[in-house]
């Protein structure tokens, strides 16, 4: 903790907008206020991403909820994303972990004290998160060898993959990180954290296997969620991208834009194809295309477009306040509708392209 809380970190680049009908939402799906999701509410589909994208309530089949929560720790310290770190460090200090035993757990996680096949597990997300190189066939089989099945493998990916968006969506416009990380340090927090405890515990639970229906099969990028048929988070990730794709804030061609230089800079084939692909019928044909990749710019992108291409290839790796100053930057040119879509775009491309390098390119 100490280690993180000592990466700079910018000034928040987002006003706080309540939203009665979101806030609600998000409760009863958490079970106590979420105030996180007031920094989104000008962009109604980011904001409701942040709610339907809680593992922990009935989305994972195959893998140890505590597993899933280990993830979300290794990968978001290895972001360097204080905002995350913070929350998942106080969701343990919640349930009952005292600093010590929270400690030995980050700890293991990265040392032979670990269980085998639990650390395992967590060095497949970091492989994940960091995709240079992305996971190989070879790592795959060291865990089914460790007794995990290729759909608890493809839970593996999932949540350290939606961990790597989540990190993104807090920390490229510098979510604000002190009340967070000194909560479980206030008198009141000593008070009521029996009963948050015994209300988080009551909206843990597994899911049953799932299938996509037929109008879900198709769309942007559905080839990875098709990899994840049979599982909640098919479904859960689909919606999420269709939502994103249907917001008239920007374009689809912006869009698709974002998701191809995230995929050239990661190297993921299959997912800048599937760009091009969506680009085609929008004007802007391969050979365009490759000319933007290869020089983040071209007299054919818009002034939106031309702003936000480069932003999207710094986001694949960074250190927090360079990028959060970029952000800045982008906040004089777009609206704050804009902004908050671009964020959560780019945060869904850096997610999603690295999952497919982790399921559909392996």
């Amino acid at each position: 903790m100490a280690m993180l809380q000592n990466v700079e970190w910018d000034e928040c680049l987002l006003e706080p907008r309540p939203d009665a009908e979101l806030e609600r939402d998000a409760r009863k799906v958490f079970g106590v206020p979420y105030s996180l999701i007031r920094f989104y509410t000008p962009c109604p589909w980011l904001a409701r991403s942040l709610i339907n994208t809680n593992y922990r309530n009935g989305q994972l089949v195959h893998i140890d909820l505590g597993l899933a929560d280990l993830i979300f720790l290794a990968v978001s310290q290895d972001n360097s994303c204080r905002y995350c770190y913070a929350s998942q460090r106080t969701a343990f200090r919640i349930l009952g972990f005292d600093e010590e035993r929270i400690r030995r757990v980050e700890e293991a996680s990265f040392t032979a004290e670990a269980d085998r096949s639990e650390k395992l597990a967590l060095d497949f997300a970091r492989l994940v998160s960091r995709s240079n190189p992305p996971p190989s066939a070879a790592d795959k089989t060291a865990l089914r060898e460790a007794g995990y099945s290729d759909e608890a493998i493809k839970e593996i990916a999932y949540v350290a993959a939606s961990t790597v968006t989540g990190n993104r969506i807090t920390t490229l416009p510098a979510v604000p990180v002190e009340e967070i990380e000194k909560v479980t340090d206030r008198l009141l927090f000593k008070l009521i954290r029996p009963l948050v405890a015994r209300i988080l515990r009551s909206r843990r639970g597994r899911g049953q296997p799932e299938f996509l229906p037929e109008e879900l099969k198709t769309g942007p990028f559905a080839y990875v969620e098709l990899a994840l048929d049979g599982l909640p988070i098919a479904r859960i990730s689909r919606e999420i991208v269709d939502s994103a794709w249907r917001s008239p804030i920007l374009s689809q061609r912006a869009k698709a834009l974002v998701f191809a230089v995230v995929a050239r800079g990661l190297g993921s084939k299959r997912s800048e194809a599937e760009a091009k692909r969506l680009l085609a019928p929008l004007g802007l044909d391969e050979a365009k295309v490759d000319e933007i990749l290869s020089h983040l710019g071209s007299s054919d992108l818009d002034p939106i477009e031309a702003a936000i291409v480069p932003f999207a290839r710094e986001s694949i790796r960074y250190r927090p306040v360079d990028i959060q100053r970029k952000a800045r930057k982008l906040c004089e040119e777009l609206s704050v509708e804009q902004f908050l879509e671009l964020i959560g775009v780019v945060s869904l491309a850096n997610g999603n392209c690295r999952l497919s390098l982790a399921l559909c390119e392996s």
